[in-house]
């Protein structure tokens, strides 16, 4: 089988048409990054051929998000030297069409004619699964699946057999089938064929056997805790007397009672020993109050003449504040006087500035109202300008991708005739001055060189003729008709865009981006004009016009009005200056001498103030400190307070001794108590107290336990044990024989299929010898020396390299992946000798291979390409770049593909 075209659309992220065409018979490489989408196209390869159309479960073919897609695959390939083409459609469309040479199929006939041409088989129900995969589920890898082969070998299998037995007629054939699958059944009836354990008759007799030992082990195991718990039975009833004889917890409980009396004597000394804390406490509490009463009236005696003195600076201050408020009270007054006639100058200034104000807010208004006119007329301008730009840019507008196409054929053009120069034949000739030759319809003389890229005749004058064939032949064929495709595309693009050719159409490019950047510069001229556009800045020359018409009258109006309002409000003020007189203020300088003769009686009132402050403050300090001065006296002239003051003194020298006191026999009894130690008698009361109740309570315990043996046992000893132990003994002898007499026929049936499967196994390694010498011929190539065992069910075994042998499955991941790949290409020449179709897959295997291993599988890789086709798709092109043949990316042919 070889694949020629794949086409998808609408299929994962493949949702435009997406086409691979020119597959090499033998080794194709495709690479990409990930989610590039080879894995996309593996699986499209295998929906195509082992999904049913009509399938439900392939909506993880459909694109994301899109809801009415309908996945599409075509393939062309061949079969058995005949044309096919599948087309397949799910989903959405639902649809099969199968040519095969001229027969056309369709729907399920094609799916089913399919799955016997290429050894598979479809699911009866939901998606496709590994066990329906049959030949292409072994040839076809996924993505790190190349180390899981036995499963896809087993389900192979039968397919596998039909081509060995097809390749050696009537040796896969053996008389003794029958007898081996009688010994076979009668020893399943008796054994698992797995791992040879008992089942059916031989299961429920050793089972039998079991359960009546275990039964006969309980019972003599019953016999024997009966005995023991008899001799049980009698310790119990000794030791019970012995505790009812002694009665052992009536010595603690005595021992408890006397502790807790000794440690209820202690308690009250330690009661005692708080009362006399509390009493100390108490007097301490009282000496420290005499104390800082005694402090209180000695405060007070100091306090008496400082209250004195204090009495003598408040009135100095007094007479002091007084003096300064006459002087601030004289200057408060002028500074009044000089603040109304700066008020007066300010609003004459005010009104004089105000009509020289208007003058000129009318100028400017006139003058804005003319720039802005002005500006009207560049902007009207501006945006013809740019007007006529826009007309000729679009005009000389030239797509960006058809350039980029137009770019991307020239390109494949010169890359085309590059590589047909190459693989042309080169002709060089230096002749006589008289001699001549003929090449096709040219005269060739002197000397000069020419390239042949078809067949030509050379005509040797006297000699004969010679005829030349490029030495590329098919190749040179392909890269004219590439050359040709790519000329009549080139072509069909010119003249859609109306140019002659690239240069033509690079000029134009050139000059659309001149008249961008004039368009760019015309825009930015009419933004700076007219940021808000022409007709917003026509409406503001409109408003600045009014504005400036209406200034005008206003100045008009006051021009004749200002005089009388003046005369007015200066004579208000005062007499009008004269000739003589000094010029008027400006508002600025009336305003500073009117805030300044604010501040300045502002400040005068503040001193003013506060000096008003200071003399309240002298008399009211002076007549604070008479009043202190009076109650200091009394109170120190009371005579009760002396009495008081002798009182205190007497009290606290009774609360220092009996302080005293209470402190000796406060020390006393904590050395008494102490010396009692009342912690331990407090653990010799619990102490006591545990040991008796846990010799009662075990007391009890031993009765309560004595009670129920008793009856246990006179209830044992009416279950006849000895009599059931004879029964079962007699049972289980019975059982031993029947379950023997099954072993012996069990193991005489073992024996016998174990004869029979080897000389089952010497046939069937007569069918291996096929597929063991493709495997051995890989082999070598990875593993020189070395031999890998195939069992019956045609699946790699033991590997043995040298002294040392392991199974398959014990070999590193990166050994069975190889190990994988290389039996998948022996499966393949096995299936090619039957005349079976073959295609492999192989969807980035080989990734956990170093670099030594990874170089012989690529000679391994090489050398089956020359016999199948091989599909390899991979994510590091790097480490393929010596596998003999081009990657193609996948990237590129889906740009390709859009273009």
């Amino acid at each position: 089988m070889k694949l020629t075209r794949l086409r998808i659309e609408q299929l994962r992220q493949f949702r435009a048409p997406f086409e691979i065409r020119d597959f090499a018979p033998g080794l194709n490489l495709f690479s990409g990054p990930n989610e590039a989408g080879k894995s996309t196209l593996v699986a499209a390869i295998r929906a195509a051929f082992f999904e049913r159309h009509r399938s439900g479960a392939v909506d993880d073919l459909r694109p994301w998000g899109d809801s009415a897609a309908a996945p599409t695959v075509e393939l062309d390939f061949e079969l058995g030297g005949q044309p096919c083409r599948l087309v397949k459609s799910f989903l959405a469309r639902k649809r099969c069409e199968l040519r095969i040479g001229t027969q056309g199929l369709d729907g399920a006939e094609a799916e089913d004619r399919l799955a016997e041409l290429l050894g598979f088989q479809h699911a009866g129900k939901g998606a496709s699964k590994a066990e329906h995969w049959g030949i292409p589920g072994l040839l076809w890898i996924q993505q790190g699946a190349a180390q899981e082969l036995r499963e896809a070998v087993g389900h192979a299998t039968d397919h596998l057999r039909s081509a060995l037995e097809a390749s050696l007629g009537e040796v896969a054939a053996s008389g003794g089938d029958d007898l081996l699958a009688s010994v076979q059944a009668q020893r399943s009836e008796l054994l698992t064929e797995a791992g040879g354990r008992p089942r059916g008759p031989y299961k429920d007799a050793l089972e039998r056997e079991a359960a009546l030992a275990a039964t006969l082990g309980g019972l003599d195991a019953a016999i024997a805790h009966y005995r023991q718990r008899v001799d049980a039975l009698a310790s119990l009833r000794r030791a019970h007397a012995a505790d009812e004889l002694e009665q052992p917890w009536v010595d603690c409980r005595r021992r408890q009672h006397e502790a807790a009396e000794r440690l209820q004597a202690i308690q009250a000394q330690q009661d005692s020993l708080a009362a006399e804390g509390q009493r100390a406490e108490a007097a301490e509490r009282r000496a420290a109050l005499l104390r800082s009463q005694l402090e209180a009236w000695a405060r007070e005696d100091q306090a008496l003449a400082a209250r004195a003195a204090a009495q003598a600076e408040a009135l100095a201050a007094r007479d002091a504040a007084a003096a300064p408020l006459a002087h601030w009270q004289a200057r408060q007054e002028g500074a009044a006087r000089e603040l109304d006639a700066a008020r007066a100058a300010l609003r004459q200034a005010r009104q004089q500035h105000a009509r020289a104000q208007l003058a000129r807010d009318a100028a400017a208004a006139a003058a804005r109202a003319q720039a802005c006119a002005r500006q009207l007329a560049e902007a009207a301008g501006a945006r013809e300008a740019l007007l006529a730009v826009q007309r000729a840019a679009a005009a000389s507008a030239i797509p960006a991708a058809e350039l980029k196409t137009l770019r991307t054929l020239e390109r494949q053009l010169a890359e085309v005739h590059i590589q047909r120069d190459a693989a042309a034949t080169r002709l060089a000739w230096v002749l006589q001055a008289d001699c001549a030759l003929r090449l096709g319809e040219a005269t060739l003389s002197g000397s000069g060189e020419i390239r042949l890229t078809a067949p030509a005749s050379l005509e040797l004058p006297g000699l004969g003729r010679l005829e030349i064939a490029p030495g590329g032949g098919s190749d040179l064929a392909t890269l004219d008709a590439r050359g040709d495709e790519l000329a009549d595309r080139r072509r069909t693009l010119l003249a859609r865009l109306g140019l002659p050719d690239l240069a033509a159409a690079e000029a134009r490019e050139l000059e659309h981006s001149r008249l961008q950047q004039q368009l760019a510069a015309a825009q930015a001229t009419l933004q700076a004009l007219a940021p808000q556009g022409v007709d917003a800045l026509g409406a503001e020359h409109a408003a600045l016009q009014a504005r400036a018409d209406e200034l005008a009258r206003a100045l008009a109006d006051a021009g004749g009005e200002g005089a009388g309002d003046g005369g007015d409000k200066v004579s208000a003020a005062g007499p009008a200056p004269t000739a003589g007189d000094t010029p008027p203020l400006s508002v600025d300088q009336a305003e500073a001498a009117e805030q300044a003769a604010a501040h300045t009686l502002a400040a005068i009132q503040g001193e003013r103030h506060r000096a008003q402050l200071a003399a309240a403050d002298a008399a009211s300090r002076l007549d604070a400190a008479t009043r202190e001065l009076a109650a200091a006296r009394a109170l120190c002239a009371d005579p009760v307070r002396a009495a008081r003051i002798a009182q205190s003194s007497a009290e606290l020298t009774d609360a220092l001794a009996e302080r005293k006191a209470l402190g000796a026999r406060i020390e006393a009894l904590q050395q008494h108590i102490a010396a009692a130690r009342p912690d331990i008698l407090q653990q010799d009361v619990e102490r006591f107290r545990a040991t008796a109740e846990e010799l009662e309570t075990q007391h009890r315990v031993r009765r309560d336990q004595l009670m129920r043996l008793e009856v246990e046992l006179q209830t044992e000893g009416a279950q006849g044990l000895e009599e059931r132990r004879a029964e079962c003994a007699r049972d289980h002898a019975q059982a031993a024989r029947r379950a023997g007499e099954l072993r012996r026929r069990a193991a005489a049936l073992d024996l016998l299929l174990g004869l029979l499967q080897d000389k089952r196994r010497a046939l069937t390694r007569r069918l291996q010898a096929p597929l063991q010498k493709h495997l051995n011929r890989y082999l070598q190539l990875l593993f020189p020396q070395a031999s890998l065992e195939i069992d019956e069910n045609l699946t790699p075994g033991p590997l043995t390299r040298g002294v040392e042998s392991g199974d398959f499955e014990q070999l590193s991941f990166g050994a069975r992946e190889q190990m994988g790949v290389i039996s998948r290409l022996a499966y393949a020449d096995l299936l090619a000798e039957a005349g079976r179709p073959t295609l492999i897959i192989l969807d980035d295997a080989l990734v956990h291979s170093d670099a030594e291993r990874l170089a012989q599988m690529k000679r391994v890789l090489f050398d089956a390409a020359t016999r199948h086709q091989i599909l390899l798709f991979t994510c590091h092109p790097a480490n393929w770049r010596d596998l003999g043949v081009a990657a193609r990316s996948i990237d590129d042919l889906r740009a390709g593909a859009a273009q």
